[in-house]
């Protein structure tokens, strides 16, 4: 139900009409946020996007970060993660792609990550996950922890380098956009049996080269890690 507007009429009497009043709870703010976007995220943008006031907003979140924190929470859990199962390989590997996902899905997360903006609950709760799953598959405590850091370490420094505001109508193609435009005016001054590798690297899919540097750490952590299963 809609509050009732009372406002004067031409004749001076007061008529009376039925409004809506904007709607704004934590989680249509939520998603707002997340319909803006990590990059462009500001309780500015959020209140003129769901037609609001800031102190509709400050009631439910002291500051922008607390913000953006829920919002990544929302993000988190509404991807799809992997399940430990017999291969710890496959496991970690999943398990990285999903942190793709999230990170293509939600462009600037990596840079509130890597700036320390903030912190996600759920996102240290999938952190957790994925040591107690390396655990139970029979890694020690250091080199459970050391892995479940790097692969995630690995996926942001993937798109952290997307320039701040570049526009793309693929998010996963931004950080790949950005490394092109770095590398190619240097490409000459590269060993000429390194060069093929890197115009490679830049021209082709980003996912491709991911997916070349998650093999190339698994084959690391294979080094360290308990036995694969007997297929």
């Amino acid at each position: 139900m809609g509050e009732r507007v009372r406002r004067k009429g031409t004749s001076g009497t007061t008529s009376s009409r039925m409004g809506r009043p904007p709607f704004a709870d934590r989680e249509a703010i939520v998603a707002a946020a997340l319909e803006i976007g990590l990059a462009e995220l500001t309780m500015t943008a959020v209140a003129k996007r769901l037609g609001t006031s800031h102190s509709t907003l400050y009631g439910y979140f002291r500051s922008r970060d607390e913000l953006a924190a829920a919002a990544v929470d929302y993000a988190v859990d509404a991807i799809e993660w992997p399940e430990p199962e017999q291969d710890w390989r496959a496991f970690l590997a999943a398990t990285a792609w999903a942190h793709w996902r999230l990170y293509s899905s939600h462009p600037g997360l990596a840079q509130e990550i890597i700036t320390l903006r903030l912190t996600s609950a759920a996102l240290v709760r999938r952190y957790n996950r994925t040591g107690v799953a390396l655990l139970d598959y029979g890694f020690g405590g250091q080199d459970a922890t050391l892995v479940m850091d790097m692969i995630a370490e690995l996926v942001v420094q993937a798109f952290v380098s997307t320039a701040e505001g570049e526009p793309t109508a693929q998010p996963s193609a931004a950080p790949q956009a950005r490394r092109r435009a770095l590398i190619e005016p240097w490409l000459e001054s590269y060993d000429p049996r390194l060069r093929a590798t890197l115009v490679a690297a830049v021209a082709g899919p980003p996912e491709a080269w991911f997916e070349r540097k998650v093999e190339l750490f698994l084959d690391g952590v294979a080094g360290r890690g308990p036995a694969l299963p007997p297929s």
